[in-house]
């Protein structure tokens, strides 16, 4: 016994030791590639039409030898987006020596209010003065002694468009501006992202040639989300500006623009008027693709980090698994074989029955009520659960002329809620939670925070039906499908194959909202929870600690898409229709 437990030992350590010089390398490439484009990052903080906003200020490394001081360029996300989802900006330009501000405008991100927000001083929309009020906050900080007040742009994606466009007409300060794929002209009836009343600020009505100074609107020909000619040649008529036409599929859709193209000419059109030159600043080296490659590699390294640590942890947690009594050896006949095969495919047809059911309540939900349809399908999956639980355990007590005990509750109760299962869990929770903070500081991205303590509250009221419903599925209906598996890390592995099909399904049945990053982080965040849990459960057989788990891990991002959808309002389900 000595010497198997040393050997899983070893293994742990060279598993460990092979994931932990993977990482290393990809860190040294990140740490590289950041000291390259900038030095450091400050996270600003400051008050916009009686919101919180947040941005990410990052100090470039790059010297400017034909000039002392620096540009500052403000970028604004896309909608449903954040400050640190998209990269290219803070990475692209802070390497050609600018200071970035990345910001989270109205309702998005970790900022407060919300998009149709009226600013009660100036009765002015929120979202026209959010870039202003970033660039007073950043005037009064000790970097700006540095920063050429002649050489302050705005860069915006798509509604983020929409506000730079907003900004640079009522802010002469703003004299250099790029928008990407903006929003330009709509009906506030149909896209209500602008308060009755206030239509003169839509940019095809506030746009013309005097309030608007070296625009240049970059923008897909076939864009599925805004139409070309409704959008980039309604701006360059108002207000004469560039426009690049950008043609032939590009990667993550034609409306994201993910392209170097993009890119360098964005490069050029600000290096061009505000150092005259798009050569004096040395040549172009984009090298953003290659980051997200590196970053996504360094995630999933740290994702088996915490699950083998998870793993290895479980021989340090005193526990005992409980299960039927060891069967005495029988003699195998050919009559036994065919009996076993027939309960395996019995368990096995039940086991897509299940999961088919799951799914298809979920489907018929998600088209008759929307995406709110998955909470309401999980709900009832809940409630069907209990219902016919208590059926059949009032039947079996009538069955066995047993009164009903509460003393058999509570000796439920005590068996789940061990304090060393809690413990486990807890650490478990505590891996990744501190790898993922430890990571976010060292390297902004994807720090997903709620803007406030009630869509915390609300966000546990919404999520916590779903990830109950999906381990009733997976620990209560499917797992005990699988006896006819002896071990228990092989029951592991098919249960994960399972969690993967049900959760790409999921994704597959609201793709239409895969425009909200914070939804897609989201949907990865499910599946290692429920990756997790099965780790959990396979050391513990305790459903109490994969609900625990589920709500310490999935509470705090799923709070933050509750922000979000908040933040956007009633444009939110017009958005999915463009």
């Amino acid at each position: 016994m000595e010497s198997i437990v040393d050997k899983k030992d070893l293994r742990f350590y060279k598993r460990m030791i092979i994931l932990i010089i993977l990482l290393v390398i990809s860190l040294s490439y990140l740490a590289y590639d950041r000291s390259v484009s900038y030095t450091r990052y400050e996270r600003i903080d400051f008050q916009s039409s009686g919101a919180t906003l947040y941005a990410n200020l990052y100090i470039p490394s790059k010297s400017l030898e034909f000039q002392e001081e620096r540009p500052l360029l403000i970028y604004c996300h896309g909608i449903g987006s954040q400050r640190d989802f998209d990269l290219r900006i803070p990475i692209e330009f802070s390497k050609r020596g600018f200071y970035v501000a990345a910001l989270d405008y109205q309702g998005h991100g970790e900022s407060g209010g919300n998009i149709l927000n009226i600013d009660p001083v100036t009765n002015k929309p929120a979202l026209a003065q959010d870039c202003t009020n970033l660039l007073n906050k950043l005037e009064t900080l000790p970097f700006y002694s540095s920063v050429n007040a002649s050489q302050i742009g705005l860069i915006g994606h798509s509604l983020g468009g929409f506000v730079v466009l907003m900004n640079q007409a009522l802010d002469p300060r703003f004299n250099v501006t790029v928008a990407w794929a903006p929003l330009v002209n709509f009906d506030p009836n149909r896209l209500p992202v602008i308060q009755p009343g206030y239509e003169q600020y839509i940019p095809a009505n506030l746009l013309n040639k005097t309030n608007t100074n070296n625009l240049l609107v970059i923008m897909h020909v076939d864009d599925e989300a805004l139409r070309f000619e409704d959008q980039a040649l309604v701006a360059q008529n108002l207000t004469g500006c560039e426009v690049i036409n950008i043609t032939g599929p590009l990667f993550g859709g034609r409306h994201q623009l993910f392209s170097d193209v993009v890119i360098v000419e964005s490069i050029k059109w600000f290096e061009l008027n505000f150092f005259n030159s798009i050569s004096i600043n040395g040549p172009i080296n984009i090298t953003f693709i290659v980051n997200y490659i590196v970053l996504f590699i360094t995630l999933i390294l740290l994702v088996f980090i915490v699950l083998s640590l998870i793993s290895y942890t479980s021989k340090f947690i005193p526990y005992k698994k409980e299960g039927p009594p060891i069967e005495l050896v029988r003699k195998v006949t050919t009559l036994s074989k065919i009996k076993d095969k027939a309960v395996t495919t019995k368990q096995i047809l039940k086991i897509v029955f299940y999961t088919t059911i799951f799914l298809l309540n979920w489907e018929i939900f998600e088209r008759v009520f929307g995406f709110f349809g998955i909470f309401l399908a999980s709900l009832n999956i809940t409630v069907i659960y209990f219902t016919v639980k208590i059926i059949l355990y009032l039947r079996k007590l009538r069955e066995d002329e047993i009164k009903f005990d509460l003393n058999q509750i509570k000796t439920l109760i005590k068996s789940e809620f061990q304090l060393k299962y809690l413990l486990y869990v807890l650490l478990c929770n505590f891996y990744f939670i501190a790898i993922y903070v430890i990571f976010s500081y060292f390297y902004p991205f994807a720090f997903m925070w709620p803007s406030n303590f009630f869509n915390t509250v609300l966000a546990a009221a919404v999520s916590f039906p779903v990830y109950f419903s999906l381990e009733l599925l997976y620990r209560k209906a499917i797992y005990p499908q699988l006896t006819f598996l002896k071990e228990e890390r092989k029951k592991t592995m098919w249960m994960v194959i399972i969690v993967l099909f049900v959760n790409i399904n999921l994704m597959m049945l609201t793709w239409t909202w895969a425009f909200f990053p914070s939804v897609l982080f989201m949907y990865l965040i499910f599946l290692y929870a429920t990756i997790q849990n099965t780790l959990i459960y396979e050391n513990t057989q305790r459903f109490s600690t994969v609900i625990i788990s589920s709500f310490a891990l999935i509470q705090l991002f799923f709070a933050a898409v509750v922000s979000n959808a908040l933040g956007i309002g009633s444009a939110l389900h017009l958005f999915v229709q463009l």
